[in-house]
């Protein structure tokens, strides 16, 4: 007479512990519909990825919190670039993990980039979209930090993993780029192998160039329509990315049912030489400032999830540097107005 009762129990359970498609377990970033929520509440990323301020963790996350950044994005965090040997290293990951410490401590939350994992594989002269990720996701969900002592697998503070931004496309001449059917099956393993280590942090593909060039050989529909494929990614570095991918993929993916994500864009003073259809060089504060306001107007028109940019940091002026902080006010006063 009892068993129904026990069964429904051990359900509601079990259920709890993994989730449900019904929404996100509470403190977690989750999907819900086009959008992100957390604990029942809309989600936006107001992002910016933090590259070479890991060993200042303290001083990023107050220009974040001075900034009204919410997500700070962890991309090429390795502490010897491009090495293979220490992607898994303590090195690496103890200032990871203090990073983390950090951002929770402050109330923020934090993307995983893994970019530098493929890239670290391309220089070892391996294909990234042939290789297994599988042992180097594992090593990351199990992962305790030794600071807080949260597994990552079960800290709410990371929002999302995105795998493999601006990744080669096949028909472009790179010797370690592997064929559309690599990547589109890289994808497909991978993301489902993020998705059974740590099932209740978000997973996506991370963002995506060349989507403008039909012959780049990405099939970045069949990638998008993913069941694993939490959100639709895109970045900004071209006129063509700004003109065309970006409502490809916002349309594409409202077709889905899925959010899209402005995963990366750039404001950058005085960084001729990158062609034509550059859209990142500026040549001063105020016209930062411009670019900076069309890219959050972008995500607000075609309903974004929000965006990260590259990069937050204060630093003395240089011609050719993309970090926004207190060097650049009115461009900073623009992401702190958005």
């Amino acid at each position: 007479m009892n068993r129904p009762r026990l069964i429904a129990v051990v359900a509601f359970v079990v259920t709890g512990l993994l989730g449900t498609s019904c929404g996100p377990l509470p403190g977690f970033v989750g999907v819900c519909g086009t959008r992100l929520c957390q604990s029942g509440a809309p989600f936006v990323v107001k992002g910016a990825t933090a590259y070479g301020q890991y060993g200042n963790a303290a001083n990023e996350v107050a220009l974040a919190k001075h900034a009204g950044v919410n997500v700070l994005e962890l991309v090429e965090f390795d502490s010897h670039y491009h090495t293979l040997s220490d992607t898994e290293s303590a090195a690496t990951w103890t200032r990871v993990d203090q990073f983390i410490a950090a951002a929770k401590g402050s109330g923020l939350h934090v993307i995983l980039n893994l970019s530098e994992y493929g890239q670290s594989l391309a220089a070892s002269g391996q294909v990234p979209t042939t290789a297994d990720w599988g042992p180097y996701l594992s090593f990351i969900a199990n992962r305790v930090n030794t600071v807080t002592g949260a597994k990552y697998a079960l800290d709410p503070t990371i929002a999302m993993v995105e795998l493999y931004g601006e990744i080669d496309a096949p028909n472009y001449s790179v010797p370690t780029r592997g064929t559309t059917a690599q990547m589109t099956a890289f994808f497909s393993r991978t993301l489902a192998q993020w998705k059974a280590a740590a099932p209740n942090i978000l997973v996506s593909s991370g963002g995506f160039s060349y989507i403008n060039d039909p012959n780049s050989g990405i099939d970045w529909k069949t990638i998008m329509a993913d069941r694993n494929d939490a959100t639709c990614d895109v970045e900004v570095n071209s006129y063509p990315d700004r003109n065309v991918s970006v409502p490809e993929v916002a349309a594409y993916c409202k077709q889905l049912g899925k959010p899209w994500f402005l995963s990366a864009w750039s404001s950058c003073y005085r960084t001729p030489g990158w062609g034509a259809n550059d859209i990142n060089d500026w040549p001063s504060d105020s016209a930062m400032s411009a670019h900076a306001q069309d890219m959050y107007n972008l995500t607000k028109a075609d309903n974004a999830l929000g965006s990260d940019f590259w990069n937050l940091a204060n630093k003395p002026v240089v011609n050719g540097m993309c970090d926004i902080g207190s060097q650049f006010p009115q461009t900073l006063a623009t992401v702190t107005g958005n």
